[in-house]
């Protein structure tokens, strides 16, 4: 995905949202589970979610921007490869499946990590990319502890 195109505070609202995505899944997850340790590892994550989240708002006001409209073009990309398949996934009742879900999980991790990583690519921001690179290796972390839960 190039986000070279698209405007940094539209990136930013595509970061909140994709975050906003996560805290809800994991919400659900934590509702549909009744497995306490299971719970327990799903409330950690979602509330890192809300951190990245918080992190990305952050930039927009330093940018002087509160929530930004996005363009044709980049609410395309959000919708086809994150609001899309969440909405389909949830459609489907498949939240209650713990295991699909986790996996599901995994795949939409995958898919933020990516797209953080492009990110990186289209900023010179030394300061910005340290905070990016520990919201990467964070993601990375959901996706290992995933992986984990799905082994319980």
């Amino acid at each position: 995905m190039d986000l070279s195109k698209f405007k940094i505070e539209e990136v930013y609202q595509f970061a909140v949202t994709i975050e906003q995505g996560g805290f809800d899944f994991y919400e659900k997850l934590i509702q549909a589970s009744d497995n306490t340790r299971v719970k327990n590892e799903l409330k950690f994550l979602r509330d890192e979610e809300a951190q990245h989240k918080a992190f990305f708002q952050g930039e927009l006001r330093k940018k002087g921007k509160g929530e930004v409209t996005l363009g044709p073009g980049i609410a395309g990309v959000l919708e086809e490869e994150f609001l899309k398949p969440m909405n389909d996934f949830y459609q489907a009742k498949k939240i209650t499946k713990t295991a699909e879900a986790l996996r599901f999980g995994v795949a939409v991790e995958q898919k933020t990590i990516d797209f953080y990583g492009e990110l990186r690519k289209q900023s010179q921001d030394a300061a910005f990319l340290r905070d990016l690179d520990a919201i990467i290796a964070e993601e990375k972390k959901h996706k290992q502890k995933l992986n984990i839960i799905l082994a319980y």
